[in-house]
């Protein structure tokens, strides 16, 4: 089951000073919207004109980019040049998980970890451990759901969201 997506906000400055200009307030664009403007940002009115006049015209896969510069409510071009001086991206926020792997083992407790960019299972001395002390303090313990099913999806059954 599919739950509320959260979402987080983040101000990136913008590349021009608007001097007499007066900005009310910066537009807040989805993340696909602000990548897209970061690639052409140094090439803005030229790659504003290339979209709309090849890419649109294509006959390519819609994608979210395009959806928003199809949306005439959204001001898409104006949004565009808005975004050279600042502009905030609002960003999915991926939940995490901490996975603890039931053992035999006495003394040991099992973890789903990632150290040095690859999950593994690592373990802990001193049990009983409580999850809840990895969930807070340790981001090694900290995964995604598709790092966890990159092991086995059956590990997401022991995932626990760290809040």
């Amino acid at each position: 089951m599919e739950g509320m997506k959260k979402i987080t906000k983040e101000y990136v400055k913008g590349m021009r000073v608007h001097n007499e200009l007066t900005v009310i307030s910066p537009p807040t664009v989805p993340e696909c919207v602000a990548k897209w403007f970061e690639e052409k940002k140094n090439n803005l009115e030229s790659s504003i004109w290339s979209y709309i006049y090849c890419d649109m015209r294509e006959d390519k896969e819609y994608d979210a980019f395009y959806d928003f510069m199809n949306s005439y409510d959204l001001n898409p071009i104006e949004t565009l040049i808005m975004m050279q001086y600042g502009y905030y991206v609002e960003k999915e926020v991926k939940q995490l998980y901490v996975v603890e792997i039931p053992s035999d083992r006495g003394q040991y407790v099992f973890f789903l970890t990632k150290l040095n960019g690859k999950v593994a299972i690592t373990r802990s001395l001193g049990y009983p451990v409580s999850t809840s002390r990895h969930k807070e303090g340790n981001s090694d313990y900290h995964l995604t759901e598709a790092e966890i099913r990159s092991v086995w999806d059956g590990y997401m059954e022991l995932a626990e969201e760290v809040e």
